[in-house]
């Protein structure tokens, strides 16, 4: 589907498999995927996804799903803030699934205080199924191959990858104008029922720029690319092929 090589980067604990449906539906000649579960710090993640940058000698697509979009879009503005000549940058587009490129809310923050407090005094005792079921369609909530995948990775993952992750990337920045000034394709791909990153709220973001489109992927929700990896899979492409 993709001549140039495509990287991925995934969510908050969350590790190949949450791309492995995707990668089935995609006939990529060439990707890689950084390892942000084995990051310390955001530092790392970015040390970590500028290292993928470097394997390839062509412009590459890059892939970041929840908080690994957010990551992404650094590694973007990164290579673009360090490459001055246009024609010499080895980013081709950047595609944010399931991200909304914007700052976290005051809430969003509190919640994540009360669960690093949790993973601290070792009260945390794992992904329960409503904090699923939070981050699916509702058609979706009885499949329990998907579930099970879930649940999988945050189990092998950890709380103490959860608890790194968190504190990593709470602070973030808002990197729309940044990514609007990058002067690529900027794909924002949501589910319509995505209780995390608002559908409502990305659509808006394409009046910020000719090159930042936003597509809205029906009957799924937080976790696109394992609930519609066929739809993903083609709003992909058409940014790949610019």
């Amino acid at each position: 589907m993709s001549q140039s090589p495509v990287i991925f980067f995934p969510g908050t604990l969350c590790d190949e498999r949450v791309f492995m449906p995707l990668w089935s539906e995609l006939a990529l000649n060439n990707k890689a995927f950084v390892p942000l579960q084995w990051a310390e710090n955001l530092a790392q993640m970015q040390s970590l996804s500028m290292d993928r940058l470097a394997y390839f000698d062509e412009p590459v697509h890059l892939v970041g799903y929840s908080m690994g979009g957010y990551i992404a879009a650094l590694t973007a503005i990164q290579e673009a803030n360090i490459v001055k000549d246009k024609s010499k940058r080895k980013v081709a587009s950047l595609s944010m699934v399931s991200s909304s490129g914007t700052a976290l809310g005051n809430s969003e923050l509190e919640q994540r205080k009360l669960l690093l407090q949790s993973i601290k005094k070792k009260q945390y005792k794992g992904m329960t199924q409503a904090r699923i079921n939070f981050m699916l369609h509702q058609n979706n909530a009885d499949d329990t191959e998907l579930s099970s995948t879930i649940k999988a990775m945050s189990d092998d993952l950890g709380p103490a990858t959860l608890a790194t992750q968190t504190e990593a990337t709470s602070e973030r920045k808002n990197v729309l104008d940044a990514l609007a000034n990058l002067q690529i394709p900027v794909h924002f791909i949501l589910g319509e029922h995505d209780k995390i990153a608002s559908p409502k709220q990305c659509l808006s973001h394409a009046s910020l720029s000719r090159q930042i489109q936003t597509t809205v992927i029906e009957g799924a929700g937080h976790m696109l690319p394992l609930e519609k990896s066929k739809q993903l899979a083609l709003a992909l492409s058409k940014t790949f092929k610019g």
